[in-house]
């Protein structure tokens, strides 16, 4: 083996970034200029998990166009409708740029990549391991319900508990 050199580590150069003045942009500036665009991030991969994240996320901005609709309802015809729908479709272009927003589509690629890893039960299986949890969770529901009479009829019996009068559970009054 040889001896270290006494030399500087050499780092790796920094990524250029286009931001005038060398100034990195937020995240926060880039998703705003991503609103602007049209052009989908590679559209053909994890297209289940942006498709389930858009219908769920849809889900409730059609809430809140309904929510906006009854703020609403009682100004003229014209307000009614078109407020709701131009809520609507804003937060429809909003939650259409999201899943197409770089990082937060690479996050659902990797999502549904790692979903297609997992070795999913088949319905038999399923069906026989929650009868089973279920039929445990009986038996042990009506197991501690007796112990529980059993405990509560000793207990009253040698005078440590004493139930009678209109009072709370416990009470002597």
């Amino acid at each position: 083996m040889g001896k270290v050199k006494d030399e500087k580590a050499v780092s790796k150069p920094k990524p250029r970034d286009n931001a005038p003045g060398g100034a990195r942009k937020s995240a926060l500036v880039q998703f705003v200029l991503n609103l602007t665009r049209s052009d989908l991030y590679k559209p053909m991969q994890g297209w289940y998990a942006r498709l389930y994240t858009a219908i769920a996320l849809g889900v409730i901005a059609a809430a809140g166009a309904q929510r906006v609709f009854e703020i609403v309802k009682e100004s003229e015809a014209l307000v009614r409708y078109s407020a709701p729908l131009a809520f609507a479709g804003v937060l429809a272009w909003i939650i259409f740029r999201l899943v197409h927003y770089p990082p937060f589509a690479e996050f659902l690629i990797a999502t549904e990549a790692e979903m297609n890893k997992v070795s999913w039960t088949s319905k038999e299986d399923l069906i026989r391991a929650t009868s089973v949890v279920l039929s445990t969770v009986v038996l042990m529901a009506f197991f501690l319900f007796f112990v529980d009479r059993l405990w509560t009829f000793i207990l009253e019996r040698i005078g440590v508990l004493q139930f009678g009068g209109s009072g709370g559970f416990g009470s002597t009054a």
